[in-house]
């Protein structure tokens, strides 16, 4: 842990986003497993993975509505992307919200106010973030037609990540 604590937040950064895109080109979409494979990049006092996740999310989002296509209708957006995921209670409902909130309005520009509004959720920011890089891929997915795996590496393509050639994800790559 304490190599860890010495890392280059810029670093951590890209190694989150590879992690969450690794797993979600390897064909896991379960939004807790790919928690697991980001955990180990929020570090106590250095670094917590959320707007990293956000960049992903923002990202997917952006292949799933390029300028001038159909927007996506928000009213039933998790029904639709997320119905795996129980959404039990006002606020895991809300914050779920927020993370797909946050990620839209970055992708269009405006970094919220993410310490202010969420520094002290527990859990994490990050975790709600992962929702929202799910949500996104899923739903670039389906208006592409194309596999979930495909667009995570689309989305590592878009942002210049270069992910580990495991479970044969790079086979999916599409032009």
């Amino acid at each position: 842990m304490g190599k860890r604590q010495r890392e280059d937040p810029d670093v951590l950064h890209r190694k989150a986003q590879i992690a969450i895109l690794s797993g979600l080109a390897d064909g896991i979409d379960d939004a807790f497993e790919l928690i697991l494979s980001v955990r180990p990049f929020d570090v106590r006092g250095l670094f917590t993975p959320d707007v990293a996740l956000f960049d992903v999310a923002a990202t997917a989002l952006g292949l799933a509505c390029p300028p001038g296509s159909e927007r996506l209708e928000y009213e039933g957006l998790t029904d639709r992307y997320l119905a795996d995921l129980m959404l039990d209670g006002r606020t895991v409902r809300h914050r779920t919200q927020y993370a797909i909130y946050a990620a839209a309005c970055m992708r269009g520009g405006l970094h919220p106010d993410l310490l202010m509004e969420a520094g002290g959720w527990e859990p994490p920011l990050w975790t709600y973030a992962v929702s929202a890089v799910v949500l996104y891929c899923r739903a670039a997915a389906e208006r592409l037609d194309l596999p979930t795996a495909a667009i995570a590496l689309r989305v590592a393509d878009e942002l210049g990540l270069e992910l580990p050639t495991a479970g044969g994800a790079s086979e999916q790559l599409l032009p």
